[in-house]
């Protein structure tokens, strides 16, 4: 077998242990390529690539590093580095390392957009425009330049440009769902709701399976005073993505737009709870038994936070709350087993309720921890204490 046999079906073992998630079997497999073909760059820089995925920046940096000080323009590695230090809060010196790949190659279209991004994540929209303009004179057709433009432009406010800038990027390429995308959210953006939803239908037809542009979508029928199409739209999605929190609130504005405002609150609650907003998220539930003493969702969920919040004998209370209003409610059984397991140091009532669990759902005594099944198996049901 030749060198350049082996070291290829070596490189093709590494990247497969990463994917299946061998980190070390990987890196083993990538440092063994450089070490077979010490000068081919290359190898270095897959290796840096492995590293950067696995979050292990100062590595990646020190090996970023070796190529550059053998070859100091070496555009890829520039450009690695630069997204490092991008991470690492160090603008500056990313746009930097830019600016040298630049100088020595102007015509490098990949790197005037990452230039002109870096500026507009810094609300530096002039510079950022300009770097857009500078690879357009390298390429003026290009659909990929027009869009990044009309996307400064939308974020800069300047939203008339946006869609002379997004009109420019379909006239090159028509069916193109990046573009498609973007026209969608300048039209949301002018609030031209009706044309902004016709767009991203026409985008989900380009990519059916695309998140961001389906929760868009929903929204724009909010906008459009259409709350019935949003959670028909929030409710596609949440099929697959329970922990969206863009999808919880949409959906909790729609129910709101409907009339029903305790199941509202308590999507709006769900979403503050995901993203760690335990104050708002306690608001939205008690907003949600406000409007209706008798809903136990909005008690449950309130359970679900209280105990996250480290509030157990509260979240105790929001449990047996919602028992009372919904005896067959599986799941707040089971939260309030574990909770008075382990955490209100009271495990007969525990292992009472966990066992309640299983005359709805015997199925569960196999989700139990390993530890609690004989015990469960011989407690008295919680009714019965």
């Amino acid at each position: 077998m030749s060198d350049d046999t082996r070291i290829a079906r070596m490189k093709q073992k590494a990247w497969s242990m990463l994917d299946a998630n061998q980190p070390d079997e990987a890196l083993a497999a990538f440092r063994e390529c450089v070490e077979l073909e010490p000068g081919n760059l290359n190898h270095q820089i897959e290796l840096g690539v492995a590293l950067y995925k696995l979050g292990k920046s100062d590595e990646c940096l020190e090996v970023l590093d070796k190529i550059l000080a053998v070859d100091p323009n070496h555009i890829l590695a520039l450009n690695n580095k630069a997204r490092i230090l991008i991470d690492r809060s160090q603008p500056k010196e990313a746009m930097a390392l830019y600016r040298q790949i630049l100088s020595r190659d102007p015509k490098h279209i990949r790197t005037w957009i990452k230039a002109a991004q870096l500026m507009a994540s810094l609300e530096k929209y002039d510079k950022a425009d300009s770097c857009i303009q500078e690879a357009l004179n390298v390429s003026p057709n290009s659909p990929e330049l027009w869009r990044e433009r009309a996307i400064i432009a939308r974020n800069a406010q300047h939203l008339e440009d946006a869609v002379k800038y997004i009109d420019r990027a379909l006239e090159q390429k028509s069916t193109e769902f990046e573009s498609l995308r973007e026209k969608a959210n300048v039209l949301a953006a002018l609030k031209r709701y009706k044309e902004a939803i016709d767009a991203y239908k026409s985008a989900l037809r380009q990519n059916k399976d695309d998140v961001e542009v389906k929760v868009s979508l929903g929204f724009a029928y909010l906008a459009d005073n259409n709350p019935k199409d949003a959670l028909d739209a929030f409710e596609a999605v949440m099929k697959e993505h329970k922990n969206n929190a863009k999808v919880w609130e949409g959906r909790g504005l729609a129910f709101i737009a409907t009339g029903d405002l305790p199941r509202g609150y308590v999507n709006r609650g769900t979403a503050a709870m995901i993203d760690k907003k335990f104050d708002e998220a306690l608001e939205f539930f008690n907003q949600a038994i406000e409007a209706n003493p008798n809903f136990p969702e909005a008690w449950s969920n309130k359970g679900v936070l209280l105990e996250k919040m480290g509030k157990y004998p509260e979240a105790a209370e929001a449990y047996r709350h919602a028992l009372k209003l919904d005896h067959a409610a599986v799941i707040c059984m089971h939260n309030l087993g574990m909770l008075y397991i382990n955490h209100l140091d009271k495990r007969e009532e525990g292992l009472g309720w966990l066992k309640n669990t299983l005359k709805y759902d015997p199925q569960r005594w196999f989700k139990l921890p390993s530890e609690l099944r004989n015990a469960v198996d011989n407690a008295k049901y919680a009714d019965e204490l």
